[in-house]
């Protein structure tokens, strides 16, 4: 075979639906605005909406940076603001600097070791011998509820490669359901986990504009007994109704050989344990302080410091503070942590949040519009429907678009009905908030979703939306059920 010949061979390009995917999405940022206005929308309205829309299936459809940059450029041709104005609302979110200072807290304990240290040290336990199934169910369900204090997103991608190590150990075959049941397991949990308490990211961006609308802020205590007692139950039936479901034999699972995790695991570094101490205090001065509403100490973490600030000096400390290693470094080093920083998960916040903001604005026509679509569905309903209607909706638009840009346009939707209806606006918030991240079906849907759909070890695409379906259906199961009886006895 000639040079010439392989060369021809090694050749890629675009397949033909990843450019027409292309195609909608920049006819949707630049040309949906040049149509006529309709309902009550206005020119800029038109212009925003195409916006909002092409940005939702360009991350639906083909990825994050490229549509992201495109977005930066159609806002500031828009007309609702100038290119600088795009560029500072965007990039300039409080929400945006926190995502990137808790990056670099979070994922500096996946980098220093902490994950593999406590898979190390839980494996050992003599209770998991003899008993994989509950093995299974605790690693998941405890991992997940992690995912509050760890960044969901570099927690998963460790756990990926402990359970890929644990299938091969086993002995379970590549194409085997064990694989797909745990990983799904491992997605669907820690996105849970990440969602009970919306103290951070996008969420935090969620909550404080329910807290605008509603007139209320979320009670992230309450919330989390909620949530918290949600994700349990969830992975729960998730585990035990997967063995018949998905035929998994568990009972391959003799044993997990711990030394292929390495001998840096067999103890938790110095610098990890400071890591884990400082953001641990952080985490919970956050969480106080969105319970004890009110008070001067509430008033001065939220309004002056702000979760952002209260982030911004977990983070700063961390880099100053001594490594206990006696390296003469402090507990982070910046430059080996930086990669922890996912960029299109940046990307994606600063995009999505602005363009909510500017899709709620009244300039646009746009709220008064969607308002109208849903009034005969939600107009005189009680707040039990509107509860149920809330969960379901958030499920099936999240997992058809970018969780982030859906949750923060559901929110002018949902809220009127909700305050009309009479039901307690924590209950449909948290509601919202927590199930609007459970973006896992399509790789658009979250960034997390994105990761697990490009995971080397998981070829089977149809498997693979089999088992985030599974979880949806789980997730509905019993959030349903579950918020209703906490709406009715605690409202």
């Amino acid at each position: 075979m000639s040079a010439g010949t392989q060369t021809a061979q090694t050749k890629k390009r675009y397949s033909t639906p990843y450019m027409i995917n292309m195609a909608i999405t920049l006819l949707l940022m630049f040309g949906f605005g040049l149509l006529p206005p309709f309902a009550t929308l206005t020119p800029v309205g038109m212009r925003v909406l195409g916006i909002f829309i092409g940005v939702i299936y360009g991350f639906s459809t083909c990825e994050i940076i490229w549509p992201s940059l495109f977005a930066f450029l159609a806002f500031g041709l828009s007309g609702y603001t100038n290119m600088d104005g795009a560029i500072s609302a965007m990039m300039g979110h409080s929400v945006v600097f926190q995502t990137i200072v808790v990056f670099i807290s979070a994922g500096a304990l996946t980098h220093y070791g902490f994950g593999k240290w406590f898979v190390r040290w839980s494996l050992t336990k003599p209770i998991f011998k003899g008993n994989p199934l509950f093995y299974t169910w605790l690693f998941i369900v405890f991992f997940g509820l992690t995912a509050a204090v760890i960044d969901c997103i570099p927690l998963a991608i460790l756990l990926y490669a402990i359970w890929q190590d644990i299938s091969d150990s086993c002995g379970y075959p590549k194409d085997s359901s064990f694989r797909y049941v745990g990983m799904g397991g491992i997605l669907l949990g820690t996105i849970l986990g990440y969602a009970m308490i919306p103290y951070q990211s996008w969420m935090l961006g969620l909550a404080n504009t329910w807290t605008d609308m509603t007139g209320q802020p979320l009670n992230f205590g309450l919330m989390a007994g909620m949530t918290v007692t949600a994700t349990i139950l969830i992975m729960t039936l998730y585990v035990l109704a997967s063995k018949p479901v998905f035929k998994v034999d568990y009972s391959i699972m003799q044993r997990f050989d711990v030394e292929k995790l390495g001998d840096e695991s067999k103890h938790l570094r110095p610098r990890a344990r400071r890591i884990i101490l400082v953001y641990l205090i952080t985490v919970v001065v956050v969480i106080l302080a969105n319970t004890l509403m009110g008070t001067a100490f509430s008033n001065f973490v939220l309004n002056d410091m702000t979760t952002t600030g209260a982030f911004c000096l977990c983070t700063a400390i961390l880099l100053i503070l001594p490594s206990g290693e006696h390296d003469g470094k402090g507990c982070i080093e910046f430059d080996a942590v930086e990669s922890s920083i996912s960029w299109p998960v940046i990307m994606m916040c600063a995009v999505t949040l602005a363009l909510a903001s500017a899709v709620t604005n009244e300039a646009t026509g746009i709220v008064p519009w969607i308002t109208s679509v849903f009034t005969p569905i939600f107009e005189g309903r009680g707040g039990i429907f509107v509860l149920i209607f809330t969960i379901v909706l958030s499920m099936l638009l999240t997992n058809f678009g970018s969780n982030i840009a859906l949750g923060a346009a559901m929110i002018p939707i949902v809220v009127p009905f909700v305050l009309s209806s009479g039901l307690n606006p924590q209950f449909a918030g948290a509601a919202l908030i927590y199930i609007i991240n459970v973006g896992m079906v399509l790789p658009g849907a979250s960034a997390p979703a994105s990761i697990f759909h490009s995971l080397e070890g998981l070829p089977d695409s149809g498997m693979r939306t089999k088992v985030t379906l599974f979880g949806c259906v789980c997730t509905l199961a019993v959030s349903i059920p579950l918020f209703i009886l906490f709406s009715l006895v605690l409202g």
